[in-house]
């Protein structure tokens, strides 16, 4: 075992993960299992499931997979109770759901706000309890989360307070369970295009010179995220190198939080869209 494997401590625990079978979950999912770690991850989508098993058989870690919604309550305080009876220990949860719809705050029904809801907030919260309670040895917990929980968020106004509710929710867990040894945190990204992941409606597929001057102008780094660049840091949380970090967000944006509406365009950056364009708007 290398410096960092020791240090970083990773081999041997166990993760749960929820919404750990697709899109950006499925990348925290495998390298959480080669890391070392035993996994248990949750999903409503069955063909994600069917999918990602073969790849977590070939890792070699022993892992447990289980077919249903967050959001229903019974079903993750069921799924909580069969991990019991996998592994003997929880050390690390990872929560990866989320998503919304578009449309103005003020048409939204109620039963549209409360699907939203307990997507991205309550499903959290509930998954927090249930692991908190198996956490008797300390633990990492980290919630994904989203750069619009920091800053505003047009037609899906919903799905930004829930996301900006589990920020607030992480730091007052890491009020409450610190003396336990527990450690919440959540991450932050921004873009990581993947098949479930453009909810924007900002990206033309179809048109890869698009992408690439989004990329270039929207991002200070000029590129979309990748899966790895999100389980690296997941990876960081869940283990004894991040051992006196919590109650924070670490955005894993490429800068777009600090770049704060600046673009780079082909001038310089610039915080408007530059003059030669304005024709065309």
């Amino acid at each position: 075992m290398g410096f960092l494997e020791e240090i970083a401590a990773l081999d041997g625990k166990v993760a749960v993960v929820t919404g750990g079978a697709g899109g950006l979950g499925r990348a925290i999912t495998l390298d959480l299992a080669r890391a070392g770690l035993s996994v248990a991850l949750c999903d409503r989508d069955a063909a994600a499931i069917e999918q990602i098993t073969p790849m977590l058989r070939e890792i070699g870690r022993p892992f447990f997979t289980e077919c249903f919604d967050v959001r229903n309550s019974e079903a993750l305080a069921a799924f909580f109770t069969h991990v019991d009876a996998q592994f003997p220990k929880l050390d690390v949860l990872v929560t990866v759901p989320g998503g919304s719809f578009q449309a103005p705050i003020v048409d939204i029904s109620p039963k549209g706000v409360d699907v939203v809801m307990r997507q991205n907030f309550t499903s959290v919260l509930e998954a927090a309890q249930h692991a908190a309670r198996r956490m008797a040895s300390g633990g990492s917990m980290i919630f994904v989360s989203t750069i619009e929980a920091h800053r505003a968020m047009p037609m899906m106004g919903i799905y930004g307070a829930m996301k900006a509710g589990i920020a607030h929710l992480a730091q007052t867990l890491a009020l409450e369970l610190g003396p336990q040894g527990i450690r919440i945190n959540t991450v932050a990204p921004d873009m990581f295009p993947n098949e479930s992941s453009d909810t924007t409606g900002l990206r033309d597929t179809s048109a890869p010179e698009f992408d690439e001057l989004n990329q270039r102008v929207s991002i200070p780094m000029a590129r979309f995220g990748t899966g790895r660049d999100l389980s690296g840091v997941v990876l960081f949380l869940a283990s004894d190198l991040a051992g006196y970090v919590t109650g924070t967000t670490i955005h894993v944006d490429g800068g777009t939080k600090a770049a704060a509406g600046w673009m780079h365009w082909p001038e310089g950056y610039r915080n408007l869209v530059p003059t030669r364009l304005l024709p065309y708007v």
